[in-house]
């Protein structure tokens, strides 16, 4: 093999693995944020059946 050979293919083996490490980085940053917005999702699911309770209990006393 010649060198220029094995510069080629060091070259192409170092692009590939810093292309493996940005799509695995941009991997755990969509993991992160999909965690982040499903606990958002509960978060508001959880106010939302408290408002609908606290509305609930007003237009109950409002009947009085």
């Amino acid at each position: 093999m010649s060198p220029r050979f094995d510069r080629q293919h060091g070259a192409i083996l170092i692009e590939s693995l810093i292309a493996l490490a940005l799509l695995s980085l941009c991997a755990a940053g969509t993991l992160a944020a999909l965690e982040r917005m499903e606990t958002t999702g509960q978060s508001l699911r959880q106010l939302s059946a408290q408002v609908r309770q606290h509305n609930t209990q007003i237009e109950a006393a409002d009947l009085r």
